[in-house]
Formats: structure tokens, C-alpha cells, sequence
């Protein structure tokens, strides 16, 4: 079996975030160290086809905003913060990512943030109490950053569900 070897010169790497992007995240709210972190490896893979979520660069670039909105949360106000969506599914993304993963959450956190997706689905009264903790969230996101957690780019949903429906819709937030 042959073994090929590549040079980074050969391999397609998308460029550092641009400090133009940090600044822009900055402005928006989020967190400078937060801002800083680089996913542009992990856009390039959910704008995958195949492998990712098929997300245009436009998706990607508001999933970054989103999510790293979702970082300063935690770190601004603990767990207890439920991602909608959108946040979640660039979560996931980032996880998959295990180096990087953990080397951010040490660098904002001080510690692994974990992740538990089955927040919700053991019965009615954990139903309940994710759908308070989302309402939660959704108010400390309005306070801290001063607009509401669903704006009409991420969301057409009829009734405001802000991509955590409980109302048996199709949410079509950037899927």
C-alpha cells in the first residue's frame, strides 16, 4: 500500500478569519476571545453537500454569528443557555472537530463544555422545563445582544418559534 503524502501547499485550506470578520462579531456583540476563534475549516465543511449540511457561504456566515452569540451566552451567564437550531447545529459541527473543540473550550471556558442532547425528551415535565430554558435563553439573547434571537433571515415559521418549535411545524431556519 502506498502511502501519498501532501504539502500544505496542495491541500485546499480556506484563509484565517479576516480581522474585517472579528470586528464585524465584535460590533454585533459577541465576545472578543469568542470572535477570535477561527471556524473557517468548520464553514467550509457544512457548506458541504455530502458530508455537511449543503449551507451557502451567506448560512454559514450567519451560523458563525449565531453560534459564537450562543459561546458568549454560556460564558457570560453559565449553562442553563439552549441553543435554537441554527447554534445547534454548528455546535455539532464543532464538536466533530474534537482538537479544536477542546482546545477552544479550554481557552474561553477553562474547561470542556459539554454537550447533552437529550435535554427535553424524558418525559413532560423535562419538555417543559427545556421549552423555560429556551424562553430563557431567548431573553438574556435580547438583553445582551439587543435583537431577537429569530430574525426573518433565519426563519419564515408563521408563529415566532424561533427554530425550537413546539408546534409541529416545518422550521426552516438554515437547514
Amino acid at each position: 500500500m502506498e502511502v501519498v503524502v501532501h504539502t500544505a501547499k496542495e491541500m485546499n485550506f480556506p484563509a484565517p478569519i479576516p480581522a474585517l470578520r472579528i470586528k464585524e462579531l465584535i460590533d454585533k456583540g459577541v465576545h472578543s476571545d469568542i470572535a477570535n476563534l477561527d471556524f473557517e475549516m468548520i464553514k467550509m465543511k457544512l457548506q458541504e453537500k455530502d458530508e455537511g449540511l449543503g449551507w451557502t457561504k451567506e448560512q454559514c456566515k450567519s451560523g458563525e454569528l449565531e453560534y459564537k452569540r450562543y459561546l458568549t451566552l454560556c460564558h457570560k451567564y453559565g449553562k442553563g443557555m439552549v441553543p435554537n437550531k441554527i447554534m445547534d447545529n454548528f455546535w455539532h459541527f464543532h464538536i466533530l472537530d474534537t482538537r479544536l473543540y477542546v482546545k477552544n473550550c479550554e481557552d474561553i471556558f477553562s474547561g470542556y463544555m459539554h454537550h447533552y442532547p437529550y435535554f427535553g425528551m424524558r418525559g413532560e415535565q423535562d419538555a417543559e422545563d427545556l421549552k423555560q430554558s429556551f424562553y430563557q435563553t431567548k431573553k438574556q439573547y435580547e438583553k445582551l445582544f439587543g435583537e431577537p434571537i429569530a430574525r426573518s433571515e433565519h426563519s419564515d415559521c408563521w408563529h415566532d418559534c424561533e427554530n425550537r418549535c413546539w408546534h409541529a411545524c416545518p422550521s426552516i431556519g438554515i437547514q
